[in-house]
């Protein structure tokens, strides 16, 4: 269900990542620190707890050193040793994001960016870790999810990105749901449910959610106010009661 992060991701594709997905897209990372900087201003504890599920070489931890309790998880030794030298106030855990368990409540920030959770196989698997996410968020805080939607994935190869790589994406289905991606670490097969079935699932449990596109090929998603009640079917219920 989620082995290209172990088949792809290894040293030497990690090696090129920084130039690949790092330094090319500049604008994008710098409104990822725009988009924390006011999150985690905005959080009620001073010194907040930050999952990045997914974190690749820890290059977000970095730009926050010491101002959060740092947890990144990812299934890539390779990625890993590269965040540890990235920011080494943090603590990493490899481990497949499907089957991490950490305690209710335990995080007051969870963040997936460059919308690593395509790498699961369905819409199913994607809407199911969302949800034990937010489980994993405490009350007053956060989520900021990067979402891929399947009309950006149409424009892609028309990119300059694309023209000046030669990386392309090939759709499976129609609408892009599923789609396989060809770089230079090889194969990637990915899939995209739209940003409803997102914003679904988030806006019941947050006191305010907001989705921008970024211009280029991202929906930032940002979940703000976490709710106390933990059933997302009551939430669901109180907030159909209230329009």
């Amino acid at each position: 269900m989620y082995d290209e992060p172990v088949t792809i991701y290894r040293d030497a594709y990690a090696d090129a990542y920084p130039s690949l997905y790092l330094t090319p897209w500049a604008r994008k990372h710098a409104l990822n620190v725009a988009n924390l900087e006011r999150i985690v201003a905005a959080l009620p504890a001073a010194r907040p707890r930050w999952l990045d599920l997914a974190c690749g070489q820890g290059w977000h931890f970095s730009a926050f050193a010491g101002r959060a309790e740092m947890t990144g998880l990812d299934q890539s030794a390779a990625q890993l040793a590269r965040a540890r030298a990235n920011a080494p106030g943090a603590r990493f855990v490899q481990d497949d994001m499907t089957r991490a368990a950490f305690p209710t409540g335990s995080f007051d920030l969870v963040t997936n960016f460059w919308a690593g959770y395509c790498y699961l196989r369905d819409r199913g698997h994607i809407l199911a870790l969302l949800r034990t996410a937010l489980d994993w968020i405490a009350p007053g805080g956060a989520l900021y999810v990067e979402v891929l939607v399947g009309r950006d994935l149409a424009e892609f190869n028309r990119s300059l990105y694309a023209q000046r790589t030669g990386f392309g994406v090939t759709p499976c289905s129609d609408d892009f749901s599923e789609w396989l991606y060809d770089d230079s670490g090889g194969r990637h097969r990915m899939t995209s449910p739209p940003l409803e079935d997102f914003l679904a699932v988030v806006e019941p449990a947050f006191a305010a959610v907001e989705a921008h596109h970024d211009g280029g090929f991202m929906h930032h998603l940002i979940a703000t106010g976490r709710r106390r009640d933990p059933y997302s079917g009551r939430r669901v219920e109180e907030r159909t009661s209230t329009v």
